[in-house]
């Protein structure tokens, strides 16, 4: 067996950091997080499963804002970023580059209605990004909003009549519209996670809370853009397609 199957540390990732003087300093992290001052941050991520080697996001506290940059290598994907400079250079005549197929576009805010335990819980914005981005089939519009027990049973009571908190609740903006232009538009919605409730179905489920939530946020994806489970074939088709996404991202079977 090859000496890095034995010894987890040696994919781990290797970071540096370098003052001003060319000290060199060893950081031990998977995760990196440069706060600029007045709410602006750069998010170093390092994925350990196979969808991406590296993950960049600008973010700021206002949650109007879009992030400035994000670099996220899909699936199996490879993203090579290269950038030289060069003083002296020469025209040159314009080429064709070849087309690729664009994934679709995300447009994400994520709210945190919690605190205490439910808040150190919640997932991340980039884990987020990542379990929506897999199960968007269009461009989209969405905001995620992480809850406690109270707003999640309102809300539950409110709009499916039941009194009781649930998972996951999916709100869909415009569904149903049949307007000229409609279907070129990115979807809109909103994702609603009980963060308390996920943590105790994880654990009665033996989960991990972390492929729960990655399920629960490909579920309430499915449903933005049409999918549903109201009869045995269209829930079997749905439960096909969310295997295989999270398959796709390095989760076992939600089902099995």
């Amino acid at each position: 067996m090859p000496k890095a199957a034995n010894n987890p540390a040696v994919n781990s990732p290797k970071i540096v950091a370098v003052d001003a003087d060319g000290k060199a300093t060893r950081i031990k992290a998977e995760r990196l997080e440069i706060d600029f001052g007045d709410g602006r941050k750069l998010l170093l991520a390092f994925p350990e499963r196979a969808w991406g080697d590296l993950e960049i996001e600008a973010e700021t506290d206002s949650e109007e804002a879009v992030p400035m940059l994000s670099l996220q290598p899909g699936a199996c994907n490879l993203m090579t970023l290269r950038v030289e400079v060069h003083h002296d250079m020469m025209p040159v005549e314009p080429i064709d580059l070849p087309q690729g197929e664009n994934p679709p576009l995300l447009t994400l805010a994520v709210q945190k209605a919690v605190d205490g335990v439910d808040k150190a819980s919640a997932p991340k914005k980039h884990q987020i990004r990542r379990w929506a981005q897999a199960a968007l089939e269009r461009d989209a519009e969405v905001a995620v909003r992480l809850v406690g027990e109270a707003e999640g049973r309102e809300l539950n009571r409110e709009f499916r009549g039941k009194d009781y908190a649930t998972n996951v609740l999916t709100f869909a903006y415009g569904e149903g519209e049949d307007l000229p232009g409609a279907a070129d538009r990115p979807l809109a919605g909103d994702l609603v996670l009980c963060v308390p409730v996920v943590l105790r179905e994880a654990a009665e489920q033996g989960k991990t809370l972390e492929a729960h939530f990655a399920h629960l946020v490909v579920h309430g994806m499915l449903h933005l853009q049409g999918y549903d489970h109201e009869n045995e074939v269209d829930a079997q088709e749905m439960e096909k397609l969310e295997t295989e996404i999270l398959r796709g991202l390095g989760y076992a079977d939600p089902y099995a």
